[in-house]
């Protein structure tokens, strides 16, 4: 039986196991991941020098494949990204996954192209919850990007910067605390690198519900794919 062959595409460097893993633990059918990272052919030091953002960039954030945190210029990216579309085309693949919750152009492809940012959004817009929801995110830097992603969304709003790389299980326990406090209704974990233990240890706290981009992916593939 031939598996459906799915491609994800992130922004970092492949191979994503810390996503992969938690896909394939959500999901309830047998796929194929096949990878590919826009800076695949690119060492840390060169990703600072050179994709690192500039004033009027967009700052996003991903995951080297030694697992070091790394901020990228948006702008800088796209044509590789491209590329890697191209790559995982010709790899057969019968759709491709953005690992990102970010905002990106629209890319040329002959297989259907996932974008979590619009799925995230529209997963959230449709609950239409009361009360405060607090949009979680990697660095401060991201803090204003992600207002104006989210205010036309969501009237109650508070953004939240957590490193889903580099901080520890008690940071995020604090995190929850501090939610809970808040009295949170509703959290999104707006960035792929948020995992699944990081979401139980503020859901085990905050009680509430929380979106993941894991999770909202995990659940389309099952859609479109599920018999």
């Amino acid at each position: 039986m031939v598996k459906n062959r799915i491609g994800l595409l992130t922004i970092g460097q492949s191979p994503r196991a810390d996503v992969t893993n938690d896909l394939k633990n959500l999901i309830h059918i047998d796929v194929e991941f096949v990878e590919c990272g826009a800076l695949d052919e690119f060492t840390y030091n060169e990703v600072v020098e050179k994709l690192a953002p500039e004033p009027s960039h967009t700052t996003y954030v991903t995951r080297m494949r030694d697992g070091r945190q790394v901020k990228i210029s948006k702008e800088k990216i796209i044509s590789y990204m491209q590329k890697c579309i191209y790559k995982l085309e010709s790899k057969n693949v019968d759709l491709i996954i953005i690992l990102c919750s970010g905002e990106f152009p629209e890319f040329k492809s002959k297989v259907p192209i996932v974008y979590p940012d619009k799925l995230l959004k529209s997963f959230v817009s449709a609950l239409r919850t009361r009360g405060l929801t607090v949009v979680l995110i990697p660095i401060p830097e991201q803090v204003e990007y992600a207002k104006n992603k989210w205010s036309s969304v969501l009237p109650e709003l508070h953004v939240e910067p957590i490193s889903p790389y580099t901080s520890t299980k008690d940071t995020f326990r604090s995190l929850g605390m501090k939610l809970r406090n808040m009295d949170t209704k509703l959290i999104v974990m707006d960035c792929i690198g948020y995992t699944t233990a990081q979401r139980k240890i503020i859901s085990e706290i905050v009680k509430n519900p929380i979106i993941s981009t894991r999770s909202v992916i995990a659940r389309l593939i099952d859609e479109l794919y599920y018999k």
